[in-house]
Order: structure tokens, then C-alpha cells, then sequence
């Protein structure tokens, strides 16, 4: 006997980078692989459109307004639907230097606590962000986030073989703080290395890049990252309690492109099983790791597969359909 497929109502907070690794793409994948049926609004329903619709599951992310929040506590009367928040930062403590701090209101913990209070389950991204917020809601799930099967697992870098090793570092400029960590490490190390920016990049750093690329929209990030053909890539990380709730996206993207990665140790956003070189945060620490590494072409290319396949492996969207199922609720 065939059975209609859970519907599922997505509310993403933007079409950036949270908004699509935790809310439209796997939202993808579960409509792919026919879990579910759904579809995604930038706006909140009127109630006559809600009920026609009878969602199953409705998904809130990053839901801080107070508007938002007195519509979500409307909606608890005009639908049955189990009410998912879903978060992917520590948004209550942010480092000074991260330039989107500003943008939240004061008393965003008290904003959260509301509105998660009106939901049926927090849906977050790490064990330290379920801790922070988990009281908030009766009911927390963690599931970790994984890269979308396209076009991540087709992209790998050419590794061109110059004269010059090339390392390379990509982020917003929400990562600054994080960058600045490398300051003396770049200066210590640009005449052994081709340093490659992928950055709205500060001029104390620009006077030692051999290259510095603009900043491109989320759909053209992964192949501008497979384009830079590193033999390396850095990801510092300030010791933050923000950067210990985070997830290890960035070992994702980097490591998928087959790029060794050498970063910051004792940050929780990068406390995973990866074949990856962890450093203290401390300028001789860094440079001695960059030219142990690049010591040996062999070794660290075989670090860069090797990291690539553990990826390949256990961290693409697909591979994770059934996990996102089950924390949005519509496991069947």
C-alpha cells in the first residue's frame, strides 16, 4: 500500500553559507533520495496558505526576530506540525574581531530561549552548541554537517609542481580574527613558500601573497578553491568558545580537495577524526610545522589523499541522508 511522503516546510535564515549547508541542501537531499517531499520559503506563510499546505515538519533556522518569534507562536495554532529550530553558531559569544557580532541584538540568548521554547526540537551542528543551547527546548539533536555529494566529490586540485610550494588560505571576512594568527607565521615563511589568498585579504598580509584572489559567490566557491592548486592549506583558529561550537566545515572543504591541512589544535571545531596536522597557536609552532611539511612533496601529497578519501567517505550529504531524516523527523 503506497503511503504519502512526510512534507517537509524549510524556513532558511539565508542563501549563504548556513542557510545552505544546514537547511536547503539538505532539504536536497532528502527530496532526492525520497525521504521526503517539501520545499523551502524565505517568508512565513498566512494561515490560510499553512493549512493548505498541512505540513509534516517545519523547519526554523536562526529564528531571532521579535516578529518572527510572534509568528512562530501563532503558527503553533493553525498547524500540527512538528516545529524544528535549527542553529549553527554560537551566537551569544562571539569573538570581538568576528565583524558580524555587531549584528546581533543584545539580548539574543533571552531572543533564542523564546523562541526555541516554541519548537519541538533544537536541530544543531556540534555536541558544544547542544550543551550551550539544549535546555532551551525540549527535545536537542546534534547532526554534524557533511559536504553536498555535487560538486564537492568531482573537484581535486591539478597540483602543478613549481619551483615554489604554494599554501593557501580561504575564508570571509568574518575569519580575520582567525587570520591574524598568521601574520608573523607569512611574513617568517614567504621567501620559502607561494603564499595564496583566497580573501578580502588585509595589506599587512598582501605585500608577502604571491596571490590573492577575490572573494566569489557560494555557487562558484568550491571550483575558485579547486582553482588555486594548493599543495597546503592553512586554517587557523582563534581559542574561542564561538570556534568550539563550530563544526569542521572547513576541514571539509579543504581536505576534500585533496589539500593537506595544518591547524589550530585545542579548538573544538576541528576535535574530529581527520587526518589532519594540528598546531598550537603560537608563531614558531606554525612555522616549524609549514617547513616539516614542506620538507617532503612525497609525504604531503599522500596526507592531502589521504585526508580526501576520509572525506569521500563518511563526510558527503548523500552517505548522511538517513541522519538528517531522522533529526528533522521524518524518519519512516
Amino acid at each position: 500500500m503506497m503511503t504519502s511522503l512526510p512534507f517537509i516546510l524549510a524556513h532558511p535564515a539565508d542563501r549563504y553559507g548556513c542557510g545552505n549547508y544546514r537547511v536547503r541542501w539538505p532539504l536536497d537531499v532528502l527530496l532526492r533520495n525520497g525521504l521526503a517531499q517539501g520545499v523551502e520559503s524565505m517568508y512565513f506563510l498566512d494561515p490560510d496558505t499553512l493549512s493548505d499546505l498541512n505540513p509534516d515538519v517545519v523547519i526554523f533556522q536562526r529564528l531571532i526576530e521579535e516578529v518572527q518569534i510572534s509568528r512562530l507562536k501563532a503558527m503553533r495554532k493553525e498547524t500540527g506540525a512538528l516545529f524544528v529550530y535549527e542553529l549553527d553558531d554560537l551566537i551569544t559569544d562571539m569573538p570581538v574581531d568576528n565583524k558580524y557580532a555587531s549584528l546581533f541584538h543584545r539580548d539574543v540568548g533571552d531572543r533564542l530561549k523564546r523562541a526555541m521554547g516554541h519548537c519541538d526540537r533544537l536541530v544543531v551542528s556540534t555536541p558544544a552548541l547542544a550543551a550551550a543551547y539544549g535546555s532551551y527546548a525540549p527535545e536537542v539533536v546534534v547532526c554534524t554537517n557533511a559536504l553536498p555529494n555535487v560538486p564537492w566529490a568531482s573537484l581535486s586540485p591539478s597540483r602543478r609542481h613549481g619551483d615554489k610550494l604554494r599554501i593557501g588560505w580561504a575564508g570571509s571576512t568574518g575569519h580575520l580574527g582567525d587570520l591574524k594568527l598568521l601574520y608573523p607565521v607569512v611574513k617568517a615563511t614567504a621567501h620559502l613558500v607561494d603564499w595564496v589568498f583566497l580573501a578580502a585579504l588585509p595589506n599587512v598580509l598582501r605585500r608577502y601573497a604571491a596571490e590573492v584572489h577575490e572573494l566569489v559567490p557560494i555557487e562558484d566557491y568550491p571550483a575558485k578553491l579547486a582553482s588555486l592548486d594548493l599543495d597546503l592549506a592553512v586554517a587557523p583558529l582563534e581559542v574561542h568558545p564561538y570556534n568550539d561550537a563550530k563544526s569542521n566545515l572547513r576541514l571539509l572543504e579543504l581536505g576534500v580537495m585533496g589539500y593537506p591541512v595544518i591547524c589550530s589544535a585545542g579548538v573544538g571545531a576541528f576535535d574530529y577524526d581527520l587526518p589532519v596536522t594540528r598546531v598550537e597557536n603560537r608563531p614558531d609552532a606554525w612555522i616549524d610545522a609549514i617547513v616539516a611539511a614542506i620538507g617532503d612533496r612525497v609525504a604531503l601529497a599522500g596526507q592531502g589523499d589521504a585526508l580526501r578519501q576520509a572525506i569521500l567517505d563518511h563526510w558527503l550529504m548523500d552517505g548522511r541522508s538517513a541522519e538528517w531524516a531522522a533529526a528533522w523527523g521524518v524518519s519512516r
